[in-house]
């Protein structure tokens, strides 16, 4: 009997529970973005009433917020970058020569003046970018590649902006379903552009893409795969140098491999402790002794030149996911996160650095470009950000 009526009170519950759900409304999301490739999973955050933190999102732009400054507006030269598309990658070669790349194949260019949005002929996410001498190359995959300058290996040739789809193949013991590019690095002339990746069956996550005499992209292993796996770089989320052959690579669980001799043809690689667990994001090198790596939960490391480990960071001002990381010097870096978070490192302490014009809203951000002290660019959900609105 009382198992019956256990099974009676829990069938009237459940009904009960039905039923509430099938009058309540269903909260619409702030914003759809009608693609399943879309990105990572980024949000536009509501502030609370009252403001708790107004003084860092002020209404107005002033000289030192970063406000909004990019290719979302009606009136943007070229393809519009539709609304609340996330800006995954933001790199130049100068203050006058600016890349933006992200989902649903949005790319623009910045000319020193305005920016403009460029057709790839594609629709894919764009995650990474290779700004080589005289071509542009946006990877959708490691395996997907739009390019300009390069001559076209077949298919549907360039699009009305001259880019054109290449396609590559794995190294041997790759697969691709195992596998997801994060981002990627080239030394300003350097031969090879290193790919960070997530490799789940084989535990290879460090490849080393060239572009051949032919026009062919070539992908293969930057790191011997078995040398990959017992450093721990199979789920590798950022790589930066501050030379051709000097590198760092940041990942999942703490990951940090130092890659030397990169532009050879037998890199060697050391793993270094960073004194944590969570996942680092992004990491940027300002020389062979001084580099930043940024993470989960505000997580800030610093190397200094240690032979064995980076120095944990006391004080930072945030414990918002931090995204992404570039500095111009050892005394000029930016950091930013989640929530609009954007910090500064101005050799002595970071700082949270204040974000105007977003109203209610705090987009997560991904991606910072310094071209130089003051002169930086910013990019998140549907957003790109400059200093005081200006380019």
């Amino acid at each position: 009997m009382i198992r019956w009526q256990v099974w009676l009170v829990g069938l009237t519950a459940c009904a009960t529970t039905e039923a509430v759900r099938s009058e309540a409304p269903v909260d619409e999301p702030s914003t759809v973005i009608d693609a399943p490739d879309a990105g990572p999973d980024v949000e536009v955050r509501e502030a609370s009433t009252p403001c708790a933190e107004c003084d860092l999102f002020p209404a107005e732009c002033t000289p030192d917020a970063l406000c909004s400054n990019g290719p979302f507006e009606p009136g943007t030269a070229g393809k519009r970058i539709e609304p609340a598309t996330p800006i995954l990658a933001i790199r130049g070669r100068s203050a006058s020569d600016v890349w933006a790349a992200g989902a649903l194949g949005a790319l623009a260019h910045f000319d020193g003046t305005s920016w403009r949005g460029i057709d790839t002929g594609g629709r894919e996410t764009l995650r990474t970018l290779w700004l080589r001498s005289s071509e542009e190359v946006a990877l959708a995959s490691l395996t997907r590649i739009y390019a300009r300058g390069v001559d076209a290996d077949g298919g549907a040739g360039p699009s009305a902006d001259g880019w054109a789809l290449h396609e590559t193949k794995l190294p041997p013991g790759a697969f691709e379903m195992f596998m997801s590019l994060k981002s990627g690095w080239a030394a300003p002339g350097a031969s090879s552009f290193w790919c960070a990746s997530y490799d789940a069956y084989a535990g290879n996550g460090l490849l080393r893409m060239r572009l051949g005499a032919s026009s062919k992209f070539e992908l293969g292993s930057g790191i011997d795969p078995g040398t990959c796996f017992s450093l721990r770089c199979g789920q590798m989320t950022s790589i930066h140098g501050a030379s051709a052959n000097e590198l760092w690579a940041v990942g999942m669980a703490g990951a940090a491999v130092r890659i030397s001799d990169a532009e050879s043809n037998a890199p060697s690689a050391k793993v270094f402790d960073t004194q944590t667990w969570n996942a680092l994001n992004a990491v940027w090198m300002a020389s062979a002794s001084d580099a930043w790596a940024v993470g989960a939960e505000g997580t800030i490391r610093h190397y200094t030149g240690d032979p064995e480990a980076w120095e944990i960071v006391e004080g930072v001002p945030t414990s918002e996911a931090l995204n992404g990381v570039w500095g111009s010097s050892p005394t000029d870096v930016w950091a930013v996160g989640n929530a609009g978070v954007v910090l500064h490192y101005d050799g002595t302490r970071w700082s949270q650095v204040k974000v105007a014009g977003l109203g209610g809203s705090r987009p997560d951000l991904t991606t910072v470009w310094v071209a130089s002290p003051g002169h930086l660019w910013v990019g998140g959900h549907g957003v790109i950000l400059s200093l005081g609105g200006k380019p």
